[in-house]
């Protein structure tokens, strides 16, 4: 039988011994969320045009700001209140806007910043691809590709801008934790290691920063390994640590005595995982390590946000998922390598799956 309202206020409803109140925070914090999709879209134009990047120097007017950016004074203007009532930007008592201590972090010139991340997460393809997920939840797949024309990462390859993005996304989003990753495991007792899929760099940056015997090689498409030679050299670790460009479907290079898999087998659904760890098992020699470097799901964990919502963009960009351990079990064997240990990273929520070559 379904519960009947007991009572009906002017601004609530009470359903048995809860009531339903439109001033109630909860009712005001619903509110909030339904309109995130615009929220963020806000952020990413003003992202665009570097709005808080010409904030730096302190208030602005809305004219000047305007004609600096070539945009429309009335619209830069109702953007920029409606994101001061979130706390991003404010607007002084005389009409000016400046930056708030949440827009400083949209600047390009500050570290940590999340202005990559704002462009890459709200760009375009991924906004299609997120349209699609009453139609994933359906059919339990991706519809990136059917919106998009492609994969994400051969768009990488068309459109450098969006790869840089993501590369600075990526490294504005888990930079802090390669630090902790580099001293949190015991990554010394290799003679060389290569990063699959490893993007610019910075996983194995920090770990040859640490472990200062060891050398290296970054292994991604070739032109996230332009960036990452750049980004090796800036670190004076050139000399110690190779940028190859190819395809981890295809071949990966041989002889390391470590194979890392840095947030890669994520992306991608078992069948396609299977291949890449596949063509690791190819290359690998039989005294090497595959260390898998992935958040790995415990029931009921609890993860501060937004880590509860990377297993949706896995699925909404690439059909991909975050595993438990038993799932990384059995991707191990389907590749021919046994599961050896996990290693939690301490003050990290990422560990490091070991298996060998079995």
């Amino acid at each position: 039988m379904p519960i009947l309202p007991l009572s009906v206020g002017s601004s609530g409803l009470i359903l048995g011994a809860h009531m339903l109140d439109r001033n109630s925070a909860e009712f005001q914090r619903l509110a909030d969320l339904l309109i995130g999709a615009k929220i963020a879209i806000a952020l990413r134009a003003m992202a665009e045009y570097k709005i808080a990047d010409k904030l730096a120097a302190g208030p602005e007017s809305i004219e000047m700001l305007a004609q600096g950016a070539a945009l429309d004074e009335d619209v830069l203007r109702r953007v920029l209140r409606s994101l001061a009532q979130y706390g991003v930007f404010r607007e002084t008592p005389d009409g000016r806007f400046e930056n708030s201590d949440i827009s400083e972090y949209m600047r390009s010139d500050v570290d940590p910043s999340l202005r990559d991340a704002i462009l890459f997460l709200n760009h375009n393809v991924s906004l299609r691809a997120w349209l699609e997920l009453e139609h994933s939840l359906k059919d339990g797949k991706s519809h990136f590709v059917e919106v998009n024309g492609a994969p994400l990462f051969k768009l990488f390859a068309q459109d450098k801008r969006l790869n840089e993005h993501f590369a600075k996304c990526m490294n504005d989003l888990y930079g802090p934790e390669a630090g902790k990753i580099a001293s949190g495991y015991p990554f010394g007792q290799f003679r060389t290691l290569i990063d699959v899929g490893g993007g610019q760099g910075h996983i194995i940056a920090a770990i040859l920063s640490v472990h200062k015997d060891a050398k290296g090689a970054v292994f991604d498409i070739e032109p996230t390994a332009v960036l990452a030679r750049d980004f090796l050299r800036d670190r004076d670790l050139a000399n110690r640590c190779d940028a190859l460009g190819g395809d981890f479907f295809a071949k990966v290079p041989g002889g390391y005595d470590a194979y890392i898999l840095k947030s890669i087998l994520h992306d991608w659904d078992d069948a396609s995982a299977t291949e890449i760890l596949k063509t690791c098992r190819a290359a690998i020699p039989p005294h090497g390590r595959l260390l898998i470097i992935e958040e790995v799901v415990v029931p009921r964990q609890i993860v501060g946000n937004p880590h509860r919502f990377i297993d949706l963009e896995m699925l909404v960009h690439f059909g991909g998922k975050e595993r438990t351990q038993t799932d990384y079990d059995k991707l191990m064997r389907s590749a021919r390598f046994a599961l050896e240990r996990v290693v939690p990273i301490n003050g990290s929520f990422f560990s490091v799956i070991e298996a060998v070559p079995a």
